[in-house]
């Protein structure tokens, strides 16, 4: 089995010994399912930081003011 891997902004083939192959592939494995969960992260991130940019962006929207500001409630 070969793998490649990026070193110093160089991509490297690498022959894995037979002994070695299970362990290379759950390695392999997890590391492209690291990969995946962290795009979800980012995805979701992004996400909350839009909802968070939509709430502030709501409070500071200024409120309707009523015409009879001096007026009590029975009047």
């Amino acid at each position: 089995m070969v793998v490649s891997a990026s070193e110093k902004g160089k991509t490297r083939l690498r022959v894995i010994p037979r002994g070695f192959l299970v362990e290379a592939q759950q390695r392999v494995g997890r590391y492209q399912q690291l990969r995946q969960i962290r795009a979800r992260l980012v995805a979701i991130h992004r996400e909350m930081l839009r909802v968070l940019d939509e709430m502030e962006a709501m409070r500071r929207e200024e409120l309707p003011c009523s015409d009879n500001k001096g007026a009590s409630k029975g009047e």
